[in-house]
C-alpha cells in the first residue's frame, strides 16, 4: 500500500468514526415543547421548582439523564402533531401511572412517570 492510500484510507476511517459520534453527542433531537411543560404541576409549582425536581429526578434515574432519551419516553405516547391531542395524551398518560402505579418519589412528592420525565425534560431547557 502506497503512503498516499494509507493517508487517504486513514483520514476516511477517522472521519467514518467521528462524525456519527460528534453528531450523536451534540445533536439536539426535535420535540414538541408541551412535552417540556407538567401542566399541571404548573399550577402549584414555579418553574425553578420544577427545574429542581426534573434534576433530582435525572439523578435518581441516571438511566434516563439526557435530554435525548427523554424526549424519545415522551414522544413514544405523544408524538402527534396536534397540540390539544398532545395534551389529552399526556393527561391520559398521568392517570395511567396513577393508575398502574407507576411512580416516583422525588424530593417528598409523589409523582407519575410521566410527570416526573416533563420536569426532568423541562430542567434541560430552563435551567442549563
Amino acid at each position: 500500500m502506497k503512503r498516499r492510500q494509507f493517508i487517504l484510507f486513514s483520514v476516511l476511517g477517522i472521519s467514518a468514526i467521528a462524525i456519527p459520534t460528534w453528531c450523536f453527542k451534540f445533536y439536539t433531537p426535535e420535540y414538541d415543547q408541551l412535552l417540556t411543560e407538567p401542566e399541571l404541576l404548573s399550577h402549584i409549582w414555579d418553574g425553578t421548582t420544577i427545574g429542581e425536581i426534573g434534576e433530582a429526578y435525572g439523578k435518581k434515574f441516571p438511566n434516563e439523564n439526557s435530554e435525548r432519551k427523554l424526549a424519545k419516553l415522551l414522544s413514544d405516547y405523544a408524538s402527534t402533531v396536534d397540540s390539544t391531542k398532545t395534551i389529552e395524551i399526556l393527561r391520559h398518560q398521568i392517570k395511567e401511572d396513577y393508575r398502574q402505579n407507576n411512580t416516583v418519589m422525588i424530593d417528598g412528592w409523589i409523582l407519575s412517570r410521566t410527570e416526573a420525565r416533563q420536569c426532568a425534560l423541562f430542567s434541560f431547557n430552563h435551567t442549563n
